[in-house]
């Protein structure tokens, strides 16, 4: 089984989480991860900063102060790191503070899906603001250059598109 590393910037955030102790962030599946059994499995590495991993019932619940986050990651495979409402009162300042973060994690078993491929999107500074479902690479190529550059986004600049292929993971 390999592993992969992508920043906390490149991956889509699904929501911004206000609890009472801690505010948490909510990232899509981690790309093509192993299938994860609850919120302890040990096999997700951020790096640069200290953290540590919790089940999801204890997104707000009091950090050990000589962490600067926890993270979980549950059946769902989304990534939800929390912290404390001092640390980053708002979306935007944890946002900035996550963005260059890297996360080190284990692949699942990957099996091509036939001749299918994703369009990915990623604005300027890298973060991603589209994903296509699986298509054939004739209709990414239709997708692509009907893409219009200067779609809705937060950040100025240029947009940026790989595509990749599209696996099974188990």
């Amino acid at each position: 089984m390999g592993q992969a590393i992508v920043r906390f910037g490149e991956l889509k955030v699904e929501s911004f989480v206000q609890g009472i102790i801690n505010n948490w962030l909510i990232y899509s599946s981690l790309p093509y991860s192993k299938q994860h059994s609850s919120g302890l499995d040990g096999d997700v590495l951020i790096g640069a900063t200290p953290t540590v991993e919790i089940i999801d019932a204890d997104l707000d619940v009091t950090i050990n102060p000589s962490y600067t986050y926890a993270y979980s990651i549950a059946t769902d495979n989304k990534l939800k790191i929390a912290f404390d409402k001092v640390k980053h009162p708002d979306k935007g300042s944890a946002l900035e503070a996550l963005k260059c973060i890297s996360i080190t994690y284990d692949l699942g078993h990957l099996t091509p899906n036939g001749g299918l491929y994703i369009s990915i999107f990623r604005n300027s500074l890298g973060e991603e603001i589209h994903r296509t479902t699986p298509m054939s690479l004739a209709q990414c190529t239709t997708v692509i250059s009907t893409f219009n550059d200067t779609r809705q986004v937060d950040t100025g600049g240029y947009l940026k598109c790989e595509v990749v292929p599209d696996f099974v993971v188990s």
